[in-house]
């Protein structure tokens, strides 16, 4: 933490007569206490019913020299339990309005749902479709936005990775991992990714693209996932899709190559009466997920099966939107879930989660 930091610190005596800068650090963290109640099938080895635990600590800093352009940031964050665990170290600059350089650890730009914080989803769990997705990773990021009359109509990202993975300083096989995702926002951008409705029309229509290559030589394999999505609130109203696909390619003809695919729907809607219209919200989901075409996959076995989860939820909110209301909330959600392939397995889920950020 102290060394990313350094470089701001050093930086502000040097200038402070000439340009009277502006330096600000600033702590945040989360807490989420929860409890699981999870269907126990015959064939389950443990049960895993019981209560849970997530906690983060931030810190980030800004420096602005005067009325320039420029800006520099930094933030770490770490997770807490049930260790401690560097989740992202990154040091920023913008030296426009409309573009922004990132280097560090951070989350690889791929998938609306994921880089959505864990505390602002309307849902206390990520869909089927994430499961062994590309997360966080070492690397450098460019952002560029398209700002007309005052509002930012679309943004690209392109970012170079080690692609071995959070907290792995090596890159062992010597190759990057590139992703790519761009969106169009024609009523303007969230000052961040959160999910639900604000309030505010919000439209968000785009995709990404990640490579990676996994080991090397004969072990090696070739990762290209492809992703779209639909983001849309208006009033009490939310709406968001994803379709995500993989091709996996190997090195070693004897290994069969696969496709990866799934996709989700979420609806979420305030009550539309007097006070409840900010503080209750009903959510539904609805998701499948292929993590192997090529193979009947089984929960016994090393792959998932084809499966498809619907949930249903209930959201109450401490303040009500246009204000951060997913930082006081309490979550209730029912998930059923159905294999397609293989044995059946019950695992059908109820989920309470509160959060508190600050």
């Amino acid at each position: 933490m102290v060394p990313l930091l350094l470089p701001l610190l050093s930086l502000h005596p040097a200038i402070a007569a000439d340009n009277d800068p502006l330096f600000a650090v600033t702590p945040y963290g989360f807490v989420v206490p929860g409890f699981s109640y999870i269907q126990d099938d015959p064939e389950a080895l443990t049960a895993q019913d019981g209560f849970t635990l997530a906690a983060r600590l931030g810190l980030e800093s800004r420096l602005q020299v005067g009325n320039t352009p420029g800006a520099i940031a930094a933030r770490v964050e770490v997770e807490l339990t049930p260790s401690p665990l560097l989740k992202d170290a990154v040091l920023s600059y913008r030296p426009a309005s409309f573009l922004r350089v990132d280097a560090g650890q951070f989350k690889v730009p791929y998938g609306l749902g994921y880089l959505a914080s864990d505390t602002r989803r309307v849902l206390p769990s990520t869909p089927l479709i994430y499961t062994d997705m590309t997360g966080r990773d070492m690397g450098v990021m460019v952002t560029a936005s398209l700002p007309i009359q005052k509002k930012t109509w679309a943004a690209a990202q392109f970012g170079a990775f080690n692609g071995e993975g959070a907290n792995r300083i090596q890159n062992v096989n010597q190759r990057f991992m590139y992703a790519a995702r761009g969106v169009f926002t024609p009523f303007g951008a969230r000052d961040r990714v959160f999910e639900g409705s604000d309030g505010a029309t919000y439209l968000g229509i785009g995709g990404g693209w990640l490579y990676n290559l996994i080991g090397a030589d004969d072990s090696a394999e070739e990762i290209n996932q492809y992703q779209a999505e639909l983001q849309f609130s208006w009033n009490v109203l939310s709406l968001q899709g994803e379709y995500l696909f993989g091709e996996h390619a190997f090195a070693n003809a004897s290994v069969q190559d696969y496709h990866q695919m799934g996709w989700y729907g979420t609806i979420g809607c305030f009550i539309p009466a007097p006070w409840v219209r900010e503080h209750i919200q009903l959510v539904g989901r609805y998701a499948q997920s292929e993590p192997d075409d090529e193979v009947v996959g089984d929960f016994s076995g090393q792959v998932a099966p084809n499966s498809e989860e619907i949930t249903g939820g209930l959201n109450l909110y401490w303040v009500g939107p246009p204000r951060p209301f997913h930082d006081l909330k309490l979550q209730f959600a029912y998930s059923t879930f159905r294999e397609l392939e293989g044995a059946k397995f019950l695992n059908d889920r109820f989920t309470t989660a509160a959060t508190v950020r600050f």
